[in-house]
């Protein structure tokens, strides 16, 4: 028994010594994870810094794109524009042919009307050549003398002839000149339709020539505009795939922050764990110790009751002891018979006289060392009021006290009852120092 208590006793002494040189490396250990959490959260800043860059960047590639596909409207509308230009001059360049073959037709007729007519100018030349052969010799070789040409001499003498030829060759005549008038007036519409014709395939041809440039113009703008977009699409991919690895590397810095809390807490955890450990261990060799003093005392006190003294030298002054309950004293400190054994022994306290279940009050402040049951004591509560003084209160019937727990003078730590080795219901009241009674009446304000 005496070994276990001093293993216990070299244990509690060399417990603050064992935890010194921890308390430095948990102090490490504390920095170091705070440093890593605070190394997280930077890269995080950055993270997302970089984040915020790239939706910029992916708003002004979007913004690009609506540039350029208004664009690209803006060509189509111009296009469309052209080819509505180009329908309509079809349309006309259609109709103007039709007109053109009409006065192509019209024009065949009149040179074959005009043929005839030929014919029958050369009958006609033949026959007033027969009659006027001497007179008009020098004159029947000019082919159109006949037709009008605004000389009056000959006017004048075509006038003479025409008279003398009579109806027939009048006739012949009127017939020749409408069918060179009408030929003419053919030859005229067939040349304006074809100037037409020609102004406007010339029209056409250069709003074709326009609409190729378009056209080409147009393809090589969707070459680019595709090739612009190509590269903004990818730049936008490649931005919300940066985006999104820049939140996985976040949301993994994040679970590092939070795993880094958890060993911090975990770490925290077991200090407490361990600090209430040597707490457990420090209270128990402190205990013991007691336990040990008390066992010490309890020897003296049995050798000075064999001597019959009891040697106070040395004792240092007491705390203020309160009266612990309203009953009147009874049985004192000292030699007595013993009320139920019969025999004379030595009584280590001051009795009191009470009502079962009547409160008992601590003496004085202090720490509650022991709330048990003791043979001969009953239940019983110690109180460590510091500097070696301690009070005992037995025969409890019920604690209203718990081990470890700070009690204030007055304060209610039980009640009266009659356990242990008791005739009936009172306070068993005791004043020790250094575990050795001594006589309460010296110490309590009565």
């Amino acid at each position: 028994m005496r070994k276990a208590i001093r293993v216990i006793i070299l244990l509690a002494l060399l417990l603050p010594l064992s935890f010194s040189t921890p308390g430095a490396a948990q102090n490490s250990f504390f920095e170091d994870r705070q440093q890593q959490i605070e190394e997280k959260k930077q890269e995080i800043e950055e993270r997302q810094r970089e984040q915020n860059a790239l939706q910029r960047q992916t708003l002004f590639a979007i913004s690009e794109l609506d540039v350029a596909e208004a664009q690209i409207e803006e060509v189509d509308d111009y296009l469309k524009e052209v080819n509505s230009w180009i329908a309509a001059a079809e349309v006309r360049l259609g109709a103007v042919e039709l007109a053109q073959t009409a006065a192509q037709k019209r024009v065949a007729q009149a040179q074959e009307r005009a043929a005839g007519f030929q014919a029958e100018i050369v009958a006609i030349r033949l026959r007033l050549q027969n009659q006027v052969v001497e007179i008009y010799l020098d004159l029947v070789h000019e082919a159109d003398f006949l037709l009008e040409d605004g000389d009056p001499n000959r006017n004048a003498r075509r006038q003479f002839y025409v008279e003398e030829l009579g109806a027939d060759a009048q006739v012949l005549i009127d017939r020749l000149r409408q069918a060179f008038d009408d030929q003419r007036a053919a030859v005229r519409q067939a040349e304006q339709a074809q100037a037409e014709i020609e102004q406007a395939e010339t029209e056409i041809t250069a709003v074709l020539a326009d609409l190729a440039e378009l056209e080409e113009a147009q393809e090589e703008l969707q070459k680019e505009w595709d090739r612009k977009r190509d590269l903004l699409q990818a730049r936008i991919d490649a931005d919300a795939q940066a985006q999104l690895d820049i939140e996985n590397e976040i949301s993994g810095l994040n679970r590092d922050i939070s795993q880094i809390q958890d060993d911090i807490e975990r770490e925290r955890e077991r200090i407490r764990l361990e600090e209430q450990r040597r707490r457990r261990e420090a209270e128990l060799a402190r205990l013991a110790e007691l336990e040990r003093q008390r066992q010490v005392d309890l020897a003296r006190l049995a050798e000075q009751e064999r001597a019959g003294r009891f040697d106070d030298i040395g004792i240092p002054a007491p705390p203020e002891f309160f009266k612990p309950v309203e009953g009147e004293a009874g049985s004192g400190f000292g030699n007595r018979v013993h009320p139920i054994f019969g025999n004379v022994r030595f009584h280590a306290g001051l009795d009191f006289k009470n009502n079962m279940g009547d409160p008992i009050f601590a003496a004085a402040s202090g720490t509650v060392i022991q709330v048990k049951n003791r043979t001969g004591y009953g239940n019983t509560i110690i109180v460590d009021h510091g500097g070696g003084w301690t009070t005992l209160y037995a025969h409890l019937s019920q604690y209203n006290a718990s081990l470890g727990q700070q009690v204030e003078i007055g304060q209610i730590i039980g009640f009266v009852g009659s356990t242990g080795w008791s005739t009936g219901p009172h306070l068993h009241f005791e004043v020790r120092y250094q575990g050795s009674p001594r006589d309460p009446a010296k110490y309590l304000r009565l």
